[in-house]
């Protein structure tokens, strides 16, 4: 009796939800037809859905759809001019984020990046700006890094993605609890984002994907939120902790709040800022990395291209610095490239209406999810001709500079509006740096796997909110023996 009174009120709801969405005399955006009461939901797809959405914007010829889940629409964009129109230019309105069920389940609320739009997300964002160094201050990091990443792979070329990815004490935390919010935000994917109560339900009980997902990464993603953070703040205590953005966080609360209740509030907001970061910054920055040594694979021409403009600028008796990086600017091209053939967040984080609106005579209900579809629209042939194509010279202009008339996919690539990523600058850099130093030192094939076999390389992406190329070419060598001479001694 008590399950039969449950769906009838869940059921009711959905009704409700339903004539209340219909209140509008505006018509919702076109998308594909909704069924009674559950609507679209069987329709949201959970693999490359950015495929899905862009296919959905052919099929109903607008940039603007609506698909209609239990107690939400989800409105996807499917050109980079809705999405500056509203998440930028509308953004007071267009700032929120929808509550996430599974993401709460799996512990991963403590990212800023998916707070509700307000004085908590604020406290942390301003917590990050005010010390998220100007990205020439981690200039020797980032070389460091890089260099180090050249050692490992010229003793082990075949683990290279595995060299990627390294990060000596966290590397298997940020990866799995990664993959956890990468599955927990696929917009329809779980019953319990509709009826939040389902919650409850434990695991053992059939159909509880989502509780059984939880269980899984949870562990994984409060390691993740902890143990970065506690262990700067322990060096700290010891007077051994390097510079770093934790060390400036702890250091700016123990002069401002020592000894007061703020004290420990500003200090769970700095660990959940440094957790959030860590995180975005090494799953983001393994994505572009593995994407652009497999476009160099698949575009040997550009590899060979781009070496020979390493080779005459900086010569054969170094390697490159950020500097360098910065003032080339075919290096400058194939980030940008690579951030467009195969965005990193093909359809971003959702953002939420906080009010309703009206686009193009369509009525956008208050609490509506909308997904930017990053990857149609860095995929759009207006903007960029032959998309699938890798191709880093349609960024450059005939005077050999960035062309400032071909639109910028960093500008799309790290979203939009208010919830635009605040790293993007330092993301940037530490890419260009990368590429520089990868390409100055190695030429870059396909290789071969553990059983000898040519690795099969595919321009095909997997994943869901981060994706990831399907195979990374591990056959770098290096160019010659003064180059490796280059990289042992750095």
């Amino acid at each position: 009796m008590g399950v039969a009174l449950l769906a009838l009120s869940l059921v009711a709801i959905c009704v409700l939800v339903g004539l209340a969405r219909r209140s509008s005399r505006l018509p919702l955006p076109p998308g594909p037809k909704p069924r009674p009461i559950v609507g679209n939901i069987f329709d949201m797809p959970t693999v490359r859905p950015w495929e899905k959405y862009h296919e959905w914007c052919k099929t109903f010829d607008s940039d603007i759809i609506c698909v209609q889940i239990p107690m939400r629409s989800i409105v996807i964009l499917g050109s980079y001019q809705a999405a500056v129109d509203l998440l930028d230019q509308k953004s007071q309105i267009y700032s929120d984020r929808i509550r996430f069920v599974v993401v709460e389940m799996m512990s991963w609320d403590f990212n800023f990046g998916s707070l509700r739009y307000g004085p908590r997300w604020r406290a942390h964002r301003q917590m990050l700006r005010q010390h998220l160094r100007p990205p020439h201050e981690y200039a020797g990091i980032q070389m460091k890094e890089a260099r180090a990443f050249l050692r490992a792979v010229l003793e082990t070329p075949r683990d290279t993605r595995k060299h990627l990815s390294e990060d000596r004490s966290h590397v298997a935390t940020i990866k799995i609890a990664g993959e956890g919010l990468s599955k927990a935000v696929i917009p329809g994917a779980y019953l319990v984002e509709f009826f939040p109560i389902l919650r409850h339900i434990p695991s053992w009980v059939p159909g509880t994907t989502a509780r059984k997902l939880a269980n899984e990464y949870a562990p994984h993603v409060r390691k993740l939120r902890d143990a970065p953070f506690l262990e700067v703040k322990a060096a700290y205590n010891q007077g051994k902790a390097p510079a770093s953005m934790a060390t400036d966080m702890i250091e700016h609360i123990r002069n401002k709040f020592a000894g007061t209740p703020q004290e420990s509030e500003y200090e769970q907001i700095a660990m959940n800022v440094v957790g959030a970061t860590y995180a975005a910054s090494a799953d983001t920055t393994t994505s572009a990395s593995e994407s652009f040594l497999l476009a160099m694979a698949l575009y040997p021409e550009v590899q060979k291209k781009a070496q020979s403009e390493l080779d005459r600028i900086i010569g054969s008796d170094r390697l490159p610095t950020p500097a360098d990086a910065e003032n080339i600017p075919l290096i400058r091209a194939i980030a940008m490239e690579t951030l467009r053939w195969m965005p990193v967040t093909p359809f971003g984080v959702p953002h939420a209406t906080s009010a309703d609106d009206v686009y193009k005579g369509y009525h956008i209900p208050k609490g509506s999810s909308i997904v930017p579809n990053i990857w149609a629209m860095l995929h759009n042939a207006d903007d960029y001709p032959e998309p699938d194509t890798f191709r880093p010279d349609r960024f450059i202009g005939q005077s050999g500079e960035i062309d400032p008339n071909v639109r910028d996919p960093t500008l799309i690539a790290f979203g939009f509006g208010r919830r635009g990523c605040p790293g993007k600058q330092f993301a940037i850099s530490t890419l260009c740096i990368y590429i520089a130093s990868v390409l100055h030192v190695f030429d870059i094939a396909a290789g071969v796997d553990d059983d000898g076999k040519p690795v099969r390389l595919t321009p095909e992406m997997d994943g869901a909110m981060l994706a990831n190329p399907l195979e990374v070419p591990c056959g770098l060598t290096p160019r010659s023996e003064a180059a490796a001479r280059l990289i042992r001694d750095a």
